[in-house]
């Protein structure tokens, strides 16, 4: 079974896959003095601009865009990047406690270990706590962003997503989420 190489994929080449989703960018603006606004400050130097191409052709040589007439469009590859870079930007807004519990449980197969390490990581970030093995719980509302977020990485399927108003170890959760003020 041959395994999925990891593509590497920097700050510049994240911009560039962001402007190329958003149409900002297509391929006979490589060549012409004025570019889009939002390209400027990637454009300001020789330097920068030497890097922007780089990272462009670098970006194409992986399979993550291509070349259609006047397009540049994102590969396949390109597009499920394009997924994990907006689910890196999800946060959680914290309000007022409504005494509903949102719990997030999972069972992630290891032929997806990577996603599910990267899922884990993201819970945590956002301030879950974890409930039980593969059970993470928040006092806030996340419904849509976890599901924006799992569809994005491609896990789910493997997750599910439960509301409560009672938990086992509820003081100890109130206390952790300072909730008890």
């Amino acid at each position: 079974m041959e395994k999925k190489k990891r593509i590497f994929i920097g700050k510049r080449e994240r911009e560039i896959i962001r402007f190329i989703a958003k149409g900002v960018l297509i391929s006979a603006s490589l060549a012409i003095p004025n570019l889009p606004v939002a390209l400027k400050p990637f454009l300001e130097t020789n330097q920068k601009k030497r890097n922007f191409k780089r990272s462009f052709n670098q970006l194409y040589e992986k399979d993550v865009i291509y070349l259609s007439g006047d397009k540049i469009c994102l590969s396949k590859k390109g597009k499920k990047l394009l997924a994990k870079i907006e689910s890196e930007n999800i946060t959680l807004q914290e309000k007022d406690w409504d005494g509903i519990w949102r719990i997030v449980a999972y069972d992630i197969p290891d032929k997806s270990k990577r996603e599910r390490d990267y899922f884990k990581k993201k819970l945590k970030e956002l301030g879950f706590q974890d409930l039980q093995k593969s059970m993470m719980v928040t006092p806030y509302e996340c419904k849509e962003e976890i599901a924006v977020f799992t569809q994005n990485i491609g896990i789910s399927p493997y997750v599910m997503f439960l509301t409560t108003d009672h938990l086992p170890r509820q003081k100890e959760m109130v206390r952790k989420f300072g909730l008890d003020n």
